[in-house]
This record gives C-alpha cells, structure tokens and sequence, in this order.
C-alpha cells in the first residue's frame, strides 16, 4: 500500500498508510469501505465559526501548507494547492511563491484567474486578498472529501493546546497528536485556537 493516499473514516484525515494501518489512529484501512456521507459528516464537523490563520504540518507525502478553519466541533485543515502548468496540482510549502510560478506581478489578471480553472472534482480554498476578510468555506463535508491532505480534528479528542514559538501543539487523545508550525503574520495561531474553543462551547451551551 505504498504511495497510496486513502481518507481514513475513524479520524478524517487524508493519510498514507502504513502496514495497512492509519499512522494518525492506529485503524485498520479498508480499501473498499466507501466514505461516510455527506450529511453524516455535517454534523460531526459541525457550524463553521472563524478563519484560524495559514499553518503547515511536517509531513513530506501530502501537501503540508494550508489554512486551518474552525466550527462548532473541531478544527479543519485545507492544504493550499496550485496547478502546474503540466495540469497536475501541488500542494505549496510556504507562503512564498514557488520558482515555477508563471505569473508573478498579475495574479488578478483573467489569464491567471482561467489557467487557475478547477478541474471536476477538485476544490481548493483560495484566501483573501491582501486588506479584505477571509472567506470561510461553507460546504465544509465537500472541501475534506476532495482534498487530499485535508484532515478534520474533533474538538472532544483535543485535550490541550500548547505553543513554544511558532510551534502549536494539538494534544489528542487516544489519536496522535499534531503538531504545526504557524504561518501567520503575527503569530496568532495558537491565540485563534484558545478563541475557537471558548466560542465553541458558549455555542454548544446556548443550543
């Protein structure tokens, strides 16, 4: 099962597996179990409530730079990805725009905006531009499902949230913990985190 990339149903992340395993819960991949469904997975992820900021996960086979969204029940990471000009997608690792990046100075222009066309079945989260709000997705079910190296962490597993530097720690049990490094401008990932939670659970309160 080597190079293969399959969503794990136990812990809703995109993984590579490993000896038939899931590296972040320890479950067992089945290949032919189909994804859990749309509705079912609204209610596990819950009422999007804020944009968190841009963080990246250390990891080498799936995208690893993204923006983190939290909802009423967890928090959702979506890896930013561009396209190539060969079609294929890859996922960005830094803020910085990569060498082969073909539009440099006109990222507004129509011919940008069409060559980044969505090809069927692929969606990506684009951020704001510079002075104006983040957009926070909506069909949030749909943005896990088709974006591999997406993953979902359901805030009643997350028992503590430490920072040292630009590194946050999401500490779960009994899945692994994450770890990521934060890509915002002023450091605020953790902070955002710490807000999502209390904001969280006035909502839950209030329901």
């Amino acid at each position: 099962m080597q190079n293969l990339i399959v969503f794990c149903q136990q812990c809703f992340a995109w993984i590579e597996p490993q000896s038939e395993l899931c590296p972040e819960c320890g479950c067992p991949v089945v290949l032919d179990q189909p994804d859990p469904d749309l509705d079912t997975l609204a209610r596990i992820m819950g009422t999007p409530l804020m944009f968190l900021g841009a963080a990246r996960v250390e990891r080498s086979a799936l995208p690893s730079f993204g923006e983190l969204i939290g909802t009423t029940e967890g928090v959702l990471f979506l890896p930013r990805l561009h396209r190539r000009l060969n079609g294929a997608w890859e996922g960005v690792a830094s803020t910085r725009l990569p060498g082969w990046w073909p539009f440099r100075g006109d990222h507004t222009s129509p011919k940008f905006l069409d060559w980044l066309r969505r090809p069927s079945g692929v969606r990506v989260f684009e951020p704001a531009k510079e002075g104006e709000p983040e957009p926070i997705p909506t069909a949030l079910p749909d943005r896990l499902l088709d974006s591999p190296g997406a993953f979902f962490v359901e805030r009643r597993f997350i028992r503590a949230i430490s920072a040292r530097k630009r590194m946050v720690k999401l500490e779960r049990s009994p899945f692994r913990s994450i770890t990521l490094v934060d890509e915002t401008e002023d450091c605020s990932l953790c902070a955002s985190l710490n807000s999502l939670a209390l904001c969280a659970a006035r909502t839950s309160a209030s329901v």
